[in-house]
């Protein structure tokens, strides 16, 4: 499922006996034009790692995130109040051996569960990391279908609101400058 403010796109695998080539991201082409990329992150995570919900509220940003190794189940959830898709989410899991690029705008609590051990996640962001001006979601709180097993969660995840604790407290509406975000 895709929702306004989110794409999924496959890049073109140029395979030969050494393996592969792709561009998962290059200025301007089509699909994969989301905006300025200003910080890219990768993770390494152990299998059952459950990282997320995150968004940002000082330098919103939207994040492109792909598996170079591994799988992993990824998740962004709609925090903008003032969307018509407020709530909704989108799931999808992407493997290193297929790769796809997942992208959401800002206003959007992105994370991810690793379903294997070495799984590394890249993220391409659009703004800088901010930890103040970050917003935790409680990964378990947002009808996320995460496939089950152990889960291994963050004490500052694991501590986070819910987003319904959050949307009751009007926290997305005082927080965040929406007109900043999609």
């Amino acid at each position: 499922m895709s929702l306004s403010g989110t794409r999924i796109w496959t890049p073109t695998i140029r395979p030969d006996e050494r393996g592969f080539f792709t561009e998962v991201w290059k200025s301007g082409k089509g699909e994969s034009k989301f905006g300025e990329i200003q910080q890219i992150n990768m993770s390494r995570s152990k299998k059952g790692v459950l990282r997320g919900l995150h968004l940002q509220h000082t330098e919103p940003m939207g994040k492109a995130m792909t598996v170079v190794s591994g799988r992993a189940y990824l998740a962004a959830v709609n925090c903008n109040p003032e969307s018509i898709n407020f709530g909704e989410r989108v799931e999808l899991e992407i493997s290193a051996d297929e790769p796809k690029v997942f992208y959401a705008d800002a206003g959007y609590a992105r994370g991810f569960l690793a379903l294997e051990d070495n799984t590394v996640v890249l993220y391409a962001c659009t703004g800088r990391y901010n930890p103040v001006g970050e917003l935790a979601v409680h990964p378990l709180s947002a009808d996320i279908d995460w496939p089950k097993m152990d889960y291994l969660i963050s004490e500052k995840d694991h501590q986070a609101l819910t987003f319904r604790e959050h949307y009751v407290n009007d926290w997305y509406k005082n927080k965040i400058d929406w007109q900043y975000c999609k």
